[in-house]
């Protein structure tokens, strides 16, 4: 988290100053038509600084709660928040990266195209616009097909930036423009995927996972190895075993960061070196990606383990906001699901003082009797975690939609 926010900062400073420079001489700068894609990146800011806080939210929720499953199952629910400020972060970084060239090239380049940058600008956009979406709406299967295909899309924006540059060079050169006009634009060539590599190794040994980062003399990445900490391995490993950080999602950040060449491989397995330095786990060997219907999940319904019928109860006892009920839901298979509600007819299952809801709120409603207070959040959710263990209920939080 602490990685994502740096980033987003230096993102965010670098829309400010873009926004903040005065036209050139000859009237032209990310102004006027152009501002609506300096608009376009800070819009996205707003989302991804509420999914960071959200996942910030969390976290530290998790910290509060007695009870170790539980906690790991708050952390859970921050994965597809954190998954999606990455990368999403990771493509404003790249749009900033368009338009610093594209200032360059209104600035410094008077026989370019003002129009083909436009419209090249728009494309771009396009390109970008769904997956920006996908991971906007937090949806954990959304954000997760969004990051499986970031290699592919990375690798695309990649080919785009190489043609810009290119054609704004080979204009200054029949221009005549002045070399200090080309060393402008010549600074602007690396992709944001260079600024955003994976954490700074630290003077410990460290792990090659197979292909890397190098510039050709073009602008575009070609691959040789990828080197990271041992630490960074360690740490994915564990988020990977705990559930929090997908392994599609480590694969598809390695991808990017190994370059062009590994860009269009976003549905194929990990490398083998960076399998081996995850280690040889049940989450490693299954990294292919499946859908909900692959994975045999297609009809399981969503359970609400907090009653939705009892939300005001809920509410107000702090599940509210990035903690209302709504999050906390899992999937069972519809066998499992009938039977903690007393069978297929949940009005004839709730005459059953087993039966998930009325058990739950007569637990809770004791407990509060006893003490003579309102249980806390954490509270309500230490007793329940008892309960869900008892019931073979995976705490596997997903969101679920209000009834």
């Amino acid at each position: 988290m602490d990685e994502v926010k740096g980033s987003m900062t230096r993102v965010e400073a670098a829309f400010s100053k873009l926004a903040a420079r005065p036209p050139a001489l000859g009237g032209w700068g990310l102004n006027g038509v152009f501002t609506r894609y300096l608009d376009h990146g800070s819009h996205q800011v707003t989302w991804l600084q509420g999914a960071l806080g959200s996942a910030t939210a969390l976290t530290d929720a998790a910290s509060d709660v007695d009870d170790s499953n539980m906690e790991l199952g708050l952390l859970r629910m921050t994965g597809p928040r954190l998954q999606a400020a990455l990368f999403g972060t990771l493509l404003l970084a790249t749009w900033v990266d368009f338009l610093h060239l594209s200032d360059a090239v209104l600035r410094y380049c008077p026989l370019c195209s003002v129009e083909k940058l436009f419209v090249d600008l728009h494309r771009v956009q396009g390109l970008m616009q769904p997956t920006l979406t996908d991971l906007a709406s937090l949806d954990p299967e959304r954000v997760e097909a969004a990051a499986t295909a970031m290699p592919e899309l990375m690798g695309k924006l990649t080919v785009e930036f190489d043609a810009l540059h290119r054609e704004t060079r080979s204009t200054m050169k029949l221009g005549g423009q002045v070399i200090a006009a080309m060393q402008a634009v010549e600074m602007l060539t690396l992709i944001s995927t260079m600024k955003m590599s994976l954490p700074r190794r630290p003077p410990s040994a460290p792990a090659t996972l197979g292909v890397g980062l190098v510039m050709s003399s073009s602008g575009v990445m070609v691959g040789s190895r990828l080197v990271v900490s041992a630490e960074w391995v360690e740490m994915m490993r564990r988020l990977v075993q705990a559930g929090v950080i997908s392994v599609p999602a480590v694969s598809a950040a390695v991808r990017i960061h190994g370059g062009q060449v590994l860009m269009a491989q976003a549905h194929q397995d990990l490398p083998k070196g960076v399998r081996d330095a995850l280690g040889d786990s049940p989450e490693v060997r299954a990294m292919q990606v499946t859908d909900r219907a692959g994975a045999g999940m297609a009809d399981a319904p969503k359970h609400h383990v907090l009653p939705d019928e009892h939300r005001a109860w809920f509410e107000k006892r702090g599940f509210t906001g990035d903690m209302n009920i709504d999050q906390f839901c899992v999937r069972l298979e519809k066998s499992h699901h009938e039977a903690i509600h007393g069978g297929g007819d949940w009005r004839l299952g709730r005459t059953w003082p087993g039966e998930w809801n009325r058990m739950i709120m007569k637990v809770l409603r004791d407990a509060e009797a006893e003490t003579g207070q309102r249980l806390t959040r954490n509270e309500i959710l230490k007793l329940v975690a008892g309960y869900l263990k008892e019931y073979d209920i995976s705490m596997n939080f997903i969101p679920g939609r209000r009834r």
